[in-house]
């Protein structure tokens, strides 16, 4: 038998190069799809994670920072690192062998004071009572029995009382420890002189006691109820009391725990018992505040920035200012963790505005870029304090606070914040207050004048804590 044509081997060899060319146009195919999806698909999820791992340092570093003014941790350091980008962090797998076979590794930069060309600035402004540093008003003793009214609270209410006689002469004469009862809407209080011989014994031997030298057995005590509770029951304010001595006892002490329950105006009704060697006691209201109209706090708030330049995901920004955590991209802002303002419905009108202004040193500026990590090194300042708004409740008429930005997305976003917080998260109602936004940022308004009674229904709160801050590379960009 013959074997084959000429024509007949050049179509057998033309099919095996046919079948090759195939199966490199298959691989090819195949090769195209991978870098088509597989490439950008793995670096999405790449992105998404380290996205997820910055919001979790933003997290990290909040409680960080609020760890530090909580404690007043100032000139202590605290160190937070932040991975800039994706690029040789997350390619991982039998292809990473081959470059183009895994996706281009995004960066990141991190700037300090650098979100708007100009400073983004936090007021408060108030018609308050305002701690007077300089001195105490005081009002002339009042005798016991009486009944007082006080408009305001006032920043101590004294009971001056004393007696002419140690215990054990009362009990040889008959008589009985004498005290002071004050009587508030709901709550009582009893300053009472109180028997306590034991202290003044050295020996008992049958019917011979034997007294300490200048002790006189006689405590002066406190006993406080509260919706008919003791809450607290015969507290030693002073122990072995002398005769004809004064002694001042201070019924609004946090100890006592009356601040909380006393509403004002406040109506108290003073009278005395027991002992007629009493010395007649006195009642004296002192005012370490006065009342200040337009007082007002302003600070630049700065932030702590970082941006991403993500390739196959959408690009985002996570920033830290005035406490909170916010995310930026191009369909708006968002906090994903609140600033430091808080308001809250107190009923009876009154409601409750807190906050605390931490701020970076406008001084303080810089900024890294690249796919190392970067070190951001932060501490509290030793000017961290109180504003001088008196410490009682219901201190303030009105009060205004006000975000100045250049940035009209993020004015969205503080308005948004300041109406939620105050009536979705705080119960209070819309009549009690405005809020909006102007071509200069957002503000919330309680104007006071929803009980027009002229009686301040504000508990305004607040506190500063200014933060110093740089940031370095770890490694080569």
């Amino acid at each position: 038998m013959r074997g084959g044509t000429a024509s007949s081997h050049k179509e057998r060899a033309l099919s095996e190069v046919i079948g090759f060319v195939l199966i490199i146009g298959i691989l090819m195919a195949a090769f195209s799809l991978y870098l088509v999806y597989g490439v950008p698909v793995q670096g999405r999820e790449n992105e998404i994670n380290h996205m997820s791992a910055i919001n979790d340092q933003f997290v990290s570093y909040k409680i960080g920072i609020d760890s530090l003014w909580t404690n007043q941790q100032t000139g202590l350091a605290m160190s937070t690192t932040f991975p800039l980008g994706t690029a040789g962090q997350t390619a991982q797998g039998s292809t990473s062998i081959i470059p183009i076979m895994q996706p281009v590794g995004s960066s990141g930069t991190l700037a300090i004071n650098q979100r708007t060309t100009t400073p983004e600035i936090f007021t408060i402004s108030s018609n308050s009572y305002i701690s007077n540093t300089t001195s105490t008003l005081s009002g002339s003793p009042v005798p016991i029995p009486t009944t007082q009214i006080y408009p305001t609270a006032p920043s101590s209410l004294l009971i001056n009382i004393s007696t002419t006689n140690a215990f054990w002469n009362i009990t040889t004469t008959g008589g009985t420890p004498g005290s002071v009862q004050i009587a508030g809407s709901g709550w009582n209080a009893t300053v009472n002189i109180t028997p306590n011989i034991s202290d003044c014994l050295t020996s008992v031997s049958g019917n011979n006691v034997t007294y300490l030298t200048n002790c006189y057995g006689s405590d002066i005590t406190v006993t406080v109820m509260k919706k008919g509770v003791t809450s607290l029951n015969r507290a030693v304010v002073y122990s072995n009391i002398y005769p004809n001595t004064h002694y001042l006892i201070n019924l609004l002490d946090p100890a006592y725990g009356l601040q909380s329950v006393i509403t004002y105006p406040a109506t108290m009704t003073f009278s005395t018992t027991g002992n007629p060697a009493l010395i007649t006691p006195t009642v004296t209201a002192q005012y370490a505040y006065q009342a200040q109209s337009n007082y007002i706090y302003s600070v630049p708030l700065g932030s702590l920035e970082y941006s991403t330049n993500n390739n196959y995901w959408i690009p985002q920004t996570y920033y830290y200012q005035m406490g909170g955590v916010f995310l930026s991209q191009s369909d708006g802002i968002t906090y994903k963790l609140p600033p430091e303002i808080t308001f809250s419905n107190n009923g009876n009108g009154n409601i409750t505005v807190n906050f605390v202004a931490l701020a970076y040193a406008p001084a303080d500026s810089g900024i890294i870029g690249g796919t190392s990590p970067a070190q951001v090194m932060t501490l509290l300042n030793p000017d961290a304090g109180t504003l001088p708004y008196a410490p009682i409740s219901l201190n303030t008429w009105s009060a205004s606070i006000n975000i100045t930005t250049p940035d009209p997305i993020a004015a969205t976003m503080w308005e948004n914040y300041l109406n939620a917080a105050a009536n979705q998260t705080g119960g209070i109602p819309t009549t009690y207050y405005t809020v909006g936004n102007t071509t200069t940022g957002s503000y919330i308004s309680f104007i006071g004048s929803w009980i027009n009674d002229n009686n301040p229904h504000i508990t305004l709160t607040g506190k500063t804590a200014n933060l110093s801050v740089n940031v370095q590379s770890l490694g080569s960009t």
